[in-house]
């Protein structure tokens, strides 16, 4: 049925001038299109797709989509397990104030199950900023689909921060990011503060992270962007100073202690963006970079066998033979171009597309060209598991393309049955859309929105 309607559509295209019938809006228009645009919240006037996160239990698959940071609360979706995605909002509550201040981070965290004070699990939760509960409590705001929420103490430096921001309203970003495990750590930052620190599995305890007294850290972009691997045997945890042109690096073993592992560094930018996932098929996820031109994908479980070290140098050196599994630029298709201004490597994501048991590297590229509309953005996909096989395999973008749109300014990989699709936003004009297609799914398990 959906193919005679594609042929159908296509030969009525055929038949009027390209000015009279376009493919521009195929995937506004057509049944089971293989991309689906989420309706904007009316309440939800600025910024609409600036942030994303994504969070499964069970059958359960949430995306949380967020607006201006600091400045706009966020909404959540129901993706389900199906290909019949909820495209409307089930709740617009998260960090939207409600007579209580809340500041949305940079990069909210989601977690499948997440302990609260009393630590009974609750399902589908987030951290989604700073701020105060209902209680009277300040400090990083937790929220579950269930509706309940609390807060986490921060490091006194950030408590009396936040108590600043609340009083002269003048709120600070806190970026945040978590593993995609059952029960995840999750790490923060205070860029402005030059502050990390994390929350162990389970734990609603905090730990400060430390480092060289040697290393440069001293930058506004301290704590931008944010990474935790999941690896056999505990986590590693990475956090990326890119005005610094460093990642810094940490391993935990599942407890309240961690070890500084080491620092990345050498081409410039480095740590624009970090992303985590399963690139290589070992069962530990990987580390993904990038600098000002080009993205990297590095071995988790390498990672957490390095040890504890004093050094501030910051290269690849350190790193052990076979640990870099890939690095890769900007590709181009007859669809999309423009490498030069793309701003690729803005947002990273790791999803495995194709349900084979490794991930493929999603980058974001929110100023490229897509057919002559200049700044609609594109998501480009990578395979990246081997040195030798890092080809652009596939690219991404709406066909309702609007100059301006930035497509991929944030990206996440919902998690659907065997297989991750993609959510991406394009803030530029509001937008947040799944990508259900791939080229690189096998015949006869793309499913019923892939041609």
């Amino acid at each position: 049925m959906r193919a005679s309607a594609l042929r159908l559509t296509m030969l009525g295209c055929l038949a009027f001038s390209a000015s009279a019938c376009s493919w521009s809006r195929f995937d506004n228009v057509t049944e089971n299109s293989p991309v689906v645009l989420l309706d904007q919240p009316g309440a939800m006037k600025s910024g609409f797709g600036v942030t994303l996160t994504t969070v499964t239990n069970g059958d359960q698959t949430g995306l949380l989509v967020g607006g201006t940071v600091t400045a706009s609360g966020a909404a959540l979706y129901d993706i389900g397990q199906a290909e019949s995605p909820g495209t409307t909002a089930i709740d617009t509550g998260f960090c939207s104030g409600g007579g209580k201040p809340c500041f949305l981070s940079s990069s909210p965290a989601g977690f499948a199950n997440a302990n609260g004070p009393d630590q009974q699990p609750r399902p589908l939760c987030f951290a989604v900023g700073t701020g105060a509960v209902s209680t009277g409590k300040q400090g990083l705001v937790m929220q579950c689909k269930d509706g309940t929420e609390y807060v986490l103490e921060m490091p006194v430096a950030a408590q009396e921060l936040l108590a600043t921001s609340i009083t002269k309203n003048q709120p600070f970003d806190h970026p945040l990011a978590a593993d995609r495990a059952a029960d995840p750590l999750l790490l923060a930052s205070q860029p402005e503060l030059h502050l990390a620190w994390f929350y162990p599995a389970k734990s609603i305890s905090r730990s400060e992270l430390l480092w060289p007294d040697a290393l440069q850290v001293d930058d506004q972009s301290f704590g931008r962007s944010l990474a935790v691997l999941a690896v056999d045997g505990g986590r590693v945890l990475a956090l990326g100073v890119p005005g610094k042109s460093a990642v810094l690096l940490w391993k935990t073993d599942n407890s309240d202690k961690s070890s500084y592992i080491g620092c990345l560094g050498g081409m410039n930018g480095m740590g624009r963006a970090l992303a985590a996932g399963k690139v290589n098929a070992d069962g530990s996820d990987d580390l993904v970079v990038s600098d000002d031109t080009q993205v990297h994908a590095i071995d988790g479980a390498g990672l957490f066998q390095l040890p504890e070290t004093t050094s501030s140098a910051c290269s690849f050196s350190f790193l052990s033979a076979g640990a870099r599994l890939g690095s890769f630029g900007c590709g181009s298709t007859s669809n999309v171009s423009g490498c030069e201004q793309s701003e690729f490597g803005s947002a990273l994501a790791v999803g495995d597309l194709d349900g084979d048991g490794d991930g493929e590297v999603i980058v974001g590229a929110p100023k490229m060209t897509v057919r002559d509309r200049e700044n609609a953005g594109a998501l480009l996909i990578y395979e990246a598991d081997v040195a030798t096989d890092t080809a652009l395999a596939d690219a991404r973008f709406l066909s309702s393309a609007e100059s301006g749109d930035l497509l991929g300014r944030t990206i996440v990989t919902p998690h659907l049955g065997k297989r991750d699709i993609i959510a991406a936003g394009a803030p530029g004009h509001g937008k947040a859309a799944l990508f259900y297609c791939s080229a690189l799914l096998p015949a006869g398990e793309a499913g019923s929105r892939c041609p």
